[in-house]
């Protein structure tokens, strides 16, 4: 856990800062170790999402075993950037769960937690960046039930006029495939 924390504490906001921890992770079996900072909001937890994520946007089948960690502990977040760094990594492994050859498999618990979060993220008072990962995620998926669609639609409907630039280019492109 020694080893971990200092590959936290070293790391920075720069890209390449948080490339290169994630490579000393992968190459040293630390996926674990660094699995167990976002279990409890501290210091170096929102690093820890940062990791995870690089990990996760370039081999995001390494990140399946721990899809109940991920899901379950990013409702503890409050701060903005650590709730971006979830619903980027959520998507990833949504995004992957619905290729056919991926071993990425969400259980419906699971599913309906990210459901749940992201309609909330999406519903409050939230950075643009975590809206628009969340109302992927949501538009992803849809079909677990039926309401989903409706609910989603609605939402984005009605808060598209007053939002940013950002949410609503990705609002847009989610009601024209709705």
């Amino acid at each position: 856990m020694q080893r971990v924390e200092k590959i936290l504490e070293n790391t920075s906001l720069k890209l390449a800062s948080r490339k290169h921890a994630a490579e000393l992770v992968l190459t040293n079996n630390l996926l674990p170790q660094t699995i167990e900072f976002i279990k409890l909001p501290q210091e170096l937890s929102m690093k820890a999402w940062m990791i995870i994520e690089i990990i996760g946007r370039d081999n995001v089948e390494i990140l399946g075993e721990f899809i109940p960690d991920i899901v379950n502990n990013g409702k503890m977040y409050s701060d903005s950037s650590s709730k971006r760094c979830i619903m980027k990594i959520i998507s990833f492994l949504v995004d992957s769960h619905f290729h056919s050859n991926s071993s990425i498999h969400f259980h419906h618990a699971e599913k309906k937690e990210v459901i749940r979060l992201s309609f909330q993220y999406l519903m409050n008072d939230e950075k643009t960046a975590v809206k628009v990962f969340a109302m992927q995620n949501i538009y992803d998926l849809r079909n677990e039930k039926k309401w989903i669609e409706t609910e989603l639609k609605a939402l984005l409907e009605k808060n598209i006029s007053t939002s940013t630039p950002g949410y609503r280019s990705r609002a847009l492109k989610i009601l024209r495939k709705l």
